[in-house]
């Protein structure tokens, strides 16, 4: 594997809001989510677990809610993205409760899904799929629970919308690498 072509599709991998209006098939979602079964966690234990959403009204009713908090977080500067009915999929990214509820679990449980996730983002990317991470709606996970009849020891940490993009997009804009090392200690230069 040639790291070149790696760093390219990390430069490329966008936030991608508006969606053709076209079917991503279930073996493409699929291979997709393999990709994100690679990733590392925590004792190998593996606790993402995916729900992916197609019908219409739970889109309806999950866009609905994220929104209404982009309202209230962002008020007229929320990023513009299509309605969530209208996303072809959603991937729900959920993990079972394997760390327990303190912050020391919830802690080691994100950093066994998160992984998952940038890998989800990186493949659907290099097949030529649009994605973008959400996680905003947590503030209202107890509202997704009955939608989507997640088990109690299941919580949700991320939202990714997905479809062939609207359009082509650019590289991302990223700070030069060099301003955000330290050497040593916080805060002095690496160069």
């Amino acid at each position: 594997m040639d790291i070149t072509e790696v760093e390219q599709l990390m430069a490329t991998q966008r936030a991608v809001r508006r969606f053709r209006d076209e079917p991503v098939e279930d073996a493409t979602i699929e291979r997709v989510l393999a990709a994100a079964t690679r990733a590392p966690s925590a004792r190998n234990i593996q606790p993402w677990r995916f729900v992916v959403v197609r019908d219409p009204e739970t889109k309806g009713r999950l866009g609905e809610i994220f929104d209404e908090l982009g309202q209230q977080m962002y008020g007229p500067n929320a990023p513009d993205h299509d309605h969530w009915r209208d996303v072809p999929v959603l991937v729900v990214v959920c993990a079972e409760m394997v760390f327990g509820r303190d912050a020391g679990g919830e802690s080691a449980l994100a950093a066994s899904v998160y992984p998952a996730v940038q890998n989800l983002l990186l493949a659907a990317h290099a097949i030529g799929l649009g994605t973008v991470l959400t996680t905003r709606w947590k503030r209202r996970e107890a509202e997704l629970r009955p939608l989507l009849r997640l088990p109690e020891n299941v919580s949700v940490l991320a939202i990714v919308p997905m479809g062939w993009p609207d359009r082509a997009y650019g590289k991302n804009r990223r700070a030069p690498v060099a301003g955000v090392i330290s050497r040593e200690r916080f805060g002095t230069p690496w160069r």
